[in-house]
């Protein structure tokens, strides 16, 4: 019986995240690692080649309803639906040996993931950028930067934006200022009105008294 040294997998739970595991099984046996009591339908799904290594993906294609995994696979699998936990391992061969497995983290399957996932394609010819285009320079920043894509913000529309927020503040500053004084005006009027209240109380009081 051969020994296996234990080396580090990823577990793609069902809600889409990645959980490092240690293993030191073999791969029919893998389906443990998934929480499955059985083996039954937990088979590799498909092999991605990167450098010189090889990735693969062991899950199940049959399950209840409601316990269908979210992550996003790479193509050519990213149409299809798997059930439960899934697995992720590498090796050294197209062909998996139990003793050829090598450790994968989740840093190291986020960079191929991308890769995979057309996060490095290089540009086509006819996506390939061309000096000659020309750009209107009521659409340059001071930097030279074109504002077409929305995402570059020119310096002095930083500067108006702060200045109309500050202007904003103070406004709501001087709205506050002028409750308060409104407040108190009412406050004065208050006051003034029991006091004309109670000089008339008294002034009937002494005309009832000069009868």
């Amino acid at each position: 019986m051969k020994f296996i040294m234990t080396k580090k997998i990823l577990i793609v739970m069902r809600g889409g995240n990645l959980k490092e595991h240690n293993i030191n099984i073999k791969e029919n046996e893998l389906y443990k690692k998934c929480n499955f009591k059985t083996g039954n339908n937990f088979e590799r799904r498909h092999t991605w080649k990167h450098n010189d290594k090889y990735v693969s993906l062991y899950s199940r294609d049959t399950g209840r309803a409601n316990t269908e995994n979210k992550y996003e696979l790479p193509p050519p699998i990213d149409k299809e639906l798997y059930y439960g936990k899934m697995l992720l391992i590498m090796h050294n061969n197209k062909t998996y040996k139990d003793e050829e497995v090598e450790n994968l983290s989740k840093d190291e399957w986020v960079n191929i993931y991308n890769t995979l996932m057309g996060g490095f394609e290089s540009l086509g010819e006819n996506d390939s950028y061309s000096s000659e285009e020309e750009i209107d320079p009521l659409l340059l920043t001071k930097e030279g930067y074109s504002k077409e894509d929305g995402f570059i913000v020119d310096d002095d529309t930083d500067e108006l934006g702060e200045e109309q927020e500050g202007e904003e503040e103070e406004d709501e500053d001087e709205d506050e200022e002028e409750d308060e004084e409104e407040d108190e005006e009412e406050d004065d009027k208050s006051e003034n009105d029991g006091e004309l209240g109670e000089e008339s109380e008294l002034t009937e009081e002494e005309y009832d008294y000069s009868d």
